[in-house]
C-alpha cells in the first residue's frame, strides 16, 4: 500500500508534566477566588443587588457576573468600580475588570412538579373533561369544543 492513501496524523507535542500541573494549580486558584467572592457576595455588593446578581466565573482576572434584569444590570454597571475595589480590599483579589452578562432565570425549570399530577391534569385526558355528544355525528366530544365551534372537531374540519 502506498503512503498517499494512508491518513495523515498530526504529530502531537505533549507538554511536560510540570506545565500541566501549573495550569491545573492556576485553574484551582481561580476556583478558590470565585468561591471566596460567592461566599462574601452579600457584603461586597449589598443585599438588594446580591439577590439579583450572582458571580459566575473568573478567567484571566475577569470576573463574570450574571444579572436577572436590565435595570439591575445598569445598577451593577454604575457600581462596577466600587465592587472591584471592595473585592480587592476585603478579599485581596486583584481583578482587571468585571464583565456583566444578562441572564434570565426560567422559573418554570426551577419549579418541581409531580409528573403524575401533570398527567392527570393534561388537557388530552378525557376523563377529567365533561364529555357531551356532538349534535351532528353523536361522537363524545369535550364540552369546550362544542361551546367554541358548535360541533365536534371532526365535524368542524369536514366543513373546512
Amino acid at each position: 500500500m502506498t503512503k498517499k492513501y494512508l491518513p495523515e496524523f498530526k504529530r502531537r507535542y505533549p507538554n511536560k508534566l510540570q506545565y500541566c500541573l501549573e495550569d491545573f494549580k492556576k485553574s484551582w486558584r481561580e476556583f478558590d477566588q470565585i468561591s471566596k467572592i460567592y461566599e462574601n457576595w452579600r457584603t461586597l455588593i449589598g443585599l438588594e443587588l446580591s439577590r439579583e446578581c450572582k458571580p459566575l466565573k473568573i478567567e484571566h482576572n475577569v470576573l463574570t457576573v450574571r444579572v436577572n434584569h436590565p435595570q439591575w444590570r445598569q445598577a451593577l454597571i454604575y457600581s462596577k468600580h466600587m465592587i472591584k475595589a471592595n473585592i480587592a480590599n476585603q478579599l485581596g483579589i486583584k481583578l482587571d475588570t468585571i464583565k456583566i452578562i444578562q441572564y434570565y432565570e426560567d422559573k418554570k425549570l426551577t419549579k418541581k412538579e409531580d409528573p403524575n399530577l401533570v398527567w392527570e391534569n393534561h388537557p388530552s385526558r378525557t376523563q377529567n373533561s365533561n364529555l357531551i355528544l356532538c349534535k351532528i355525528c353523536s361522537c363524545p366530544t369535550p364540552k369546550g369544543e362544542i361551546l367554541r365551534y358548535g360541533k365536534c372537531t371532526f365535524c368542524w374540519r369536514k366543513k373546512i
